[in-house]
């Protein structure tokens, strides 16, 4: 019996169910940082303290990010 089949059984579900599973914690770990981040960006972008060109800037590395999650774990 390899480790695969005794998670099996120990278990009750397969490794690809778990792996699924923390694929999908992590990208939506990710989600929720890149929306707070984004918050706090714009917050700082209204009192004025965060000039446009950061802001747009954050918005798309963000974007990117959360692109490259959800092209790496789904």
């Amino acid at each position: 019996m390899d480790s695969a089949e005794a998670f099996e059984a120990a278990a009750g579900f397969d490794t690809n169910t778990i792996f699924l599973v923390l694929a999908a914690a992590g990208c939506v770990a990710a989600i929720l940082w890149a929306a707070w981040a984004l918050i706090s960006t714009y917050r700082g972008w209204a009192k004025g303290n965060v000039d446009g060109d950061v802001m747009s800037f954050a918005a798309v590395r963000l974007l990117l990010l959360i692109l490259i999650f959800i092209w790496l774990f789904v």
